[in-house]
């Protein structure tokens, strides 16, 4: 924790731009004074990091502020006469004595891209990142201190090769700098692209660099073939365990102190591994690759053909985009161009949300449906290019996936790739860059190309632990769907019961339904944790 000179304090790493970037701290008394009296303006413009920062002006007005990366969690309770902020959402609320917002469980159940601020707890909300809280005696509000929209543009003259080098210098920057923090780092490796960018970033500054991959024998989670070549190629320590279903219990809830009940079953196989390392060596922080396809403008859509034409008008980069897109994605180059020119009609319209209303009662399809709480990113300023207004949604959806542990019992969860000068410098680069050559991601691969086995480069798989999930159905699906049936959800209108009855039927099967049986459960299970405080799911 950084003191401003008595006018505030920045809870959580701080890092100063530039290169190399470096961990700060202390600050003099003028940048202390630059950053309170500019609403930490001027903390946004030359530092990064992952904090929250609680700034006090002399008139008594008291600014939060989240970093863009959404690195810290910070939720508020806001009350008639007091404000009450913390990382965690057991310090604002107590087991048993809560009212649910359902509605927000619905948009949650509709899409990633429905939820906005508000959380499973009725009267607590997250403050976003980027986001600054002004509290005043008489009021109080949410205004955005750090906007993706003003990123979005690219540098002029600045080709591909001189993009991917810079991204290349970043990333190692960033990463690396993130390293200095701990003593035992713990990184999730897939064997995909971007986790294995984070592993190659912290081999060179990470002495007692550990890495973890989870395996499903026989199924598209056994990774261990791109894995064995990231580890070869770094020389680092490897645990590859089988998941291991004794360590899951649909019964109870996965990860309870999230603000949403959106993590999934096999968290909790995760989480045993991460016990049982933790006691073979001490781990201080968990690295991972999470929001890489975000930030990396994985896109596999016309909306790069889009943004081509609309920025540089007809012309042979365009025919080269829509050769690239069509490799991509497998489609004919003149759907491309029609699915292109599709995106141009229909951007004034803004982002869609696209809901999944199955399985919903009536009062959770109401909910689903509402336009309230929406979040504020995906409201793209006029103009604004197709394929950018999709990136930035995808930044928005990518950071409901950084926390893991409460942070007072287990060390924290890092996402570098998450790093406000990554986010800021691959928001600059044009969509089209992203998919040179029918390959995803093309800029971050070739920035790691001679750094990475060719294997992990060439990648156009990416692995699941879907194998597992469906052996977690197979074993616990008549259990879920029992406590559904029976359960808060549907007494609240936001399940409908006979949607549950019909699951019971083999008629369905392969219909992806046992996933949304399984994300159903594990929402239930979080309610119940939370209004009984004897309920522990056994």
């Amino acid at each position: 924790m950084i003191e401003l000179g008595g006018a505030g304090w920045i809870i959580g790493p701080v890092f100063r731009r530039g290169m190399p970037s470096g961990r700060i701290t202390d600050l003099d008394p003028a940048e202390c004074h630059a950053i309170v009296t500019t609403g930490g303006q001027a903390l946004l413009d030359r530092y990064w990091g992952g904090y929250v920062a609680l700034l006090i002006v002399d008139d008594g007005t008291l600014s939060v502020l989240r970093d863009p990366s959404g690195m810290m969690p910070c939720y508020v309770k806001r009350g008639e006469s007091r404000v009450t902020l913390a990382s965690d959402m057991t310090a604002l609320a107590a087991r048993g004595q809560i009212t649910f917002d359902y509605c927000a469980l619905a948009r949650m159940f509709a899409g990633i891209d429905a939820i906005g601020r508000r959380t499973g707890i009725a009267g607590i909300e997250e403050l976003l990142p980027g986001e600054r809280l002004r509290i005043t005696s008489t009021r109080t509000h949410i205004e955005q201190a750090w906007i993706p929209w003003d990123h979005v543009y690219p540098v002029k003259g600045r080709g591909f090769e001189e993009t991917a080098k810079i991204l290349g210098a970043t990333l190692n920057d960033n990463i690396g700098t993130w390293s200095t923090c701990f003593d035992q780092i713990l990184v999730g490796v897939s064997g995909g692209l971007d986790s294995s960018i984070v592993a190659a970033a912290l081999g060179p500054r990470t002495p007692h660099l550990r890495c973890l991959t989870m395996v499903e024998p026989g199924t598209d989670g056994d990774e261990r073939r791109y894995v064995d070549a990231l580890i070869q190629k770094l020389g680092v320590h490897l645990d590859a365990p089988t998941y291991d279903l004794d360590a899951v219990n649909v019964m109870r809830p996965v990860l309870p102190h999230f603000p949403l009940p959106f993590a999934a079953h096999f968290f909790q196989a995760i989480a045993a591994e991460h016990r049982r390392i933790g006691v073979v060596e001490p781990v201080s922080a968990y690295f991972s690759g999470n929001g890489g396809d975000n930030v990396f403008c994985s896109l596999n859509s016309a909306a790069p053909f889009a943004d081509r034409l609309l920025a540089n008008g007809p012309g042979p980069g365009v025919i080269a985009t829509a050769r690239d897109l069509a490799d991509l994605t497998g489609s004919g180059m003149i759907e491309v161009a029609g699915q292109g020119w599709a995106r141009i009609c229909r951007r004034r319209g803004g982002h869609r949300i696209r809901r999944d209303l199955s399985g919903l009662g009536r009062e959770g399809v109401a909910a689903a449906m509402a336009e309230e709480d929406r979040h504020p990113w995906l409201t793209a300023p006029p103009g604004t290019l197709p394929g950018k207004a999709a990136h930035v949604a995808m930044l928005a959806r990518a950071q409901k996936s950084i926390e893991l542990y409460p942070r007072a019992d287990a060390p924290p969860q890092i996402a570098p790739l998450l790093s406000q000068p990554i986010v800021e410098l691959c928001l600059s680069i044009p969509s089209w860059h992203w998919v040179r050559g029918g390959r995803d991601r093309a800029v971050a691969r070739a920035a790691f190309a001679g750094i990475l086995p060719d294997l992990l480069l060439e990648r156009t798989t990416k692995g699941s632990p879907s194998g597992f999930i469906q052996r977690i159905y197979d074993a616990q699906g008549a259990a879920a769907r029992s406590m559904l049936m029976g359960g808060r959800l549907v007494e609240a209108g936001v399940i409908d019961p006979g949607w549950l009855a019909q699951s019971s039927d083999g008629d369905w099967q392969d219909d992806g339904r046992h996933l949304r049986i399984l994300t159903f459960a594990a929402a239930e299970a979080w309610v119940r944790w939370w209004a009984d405080p004897d309920d522990d799911g056994h």
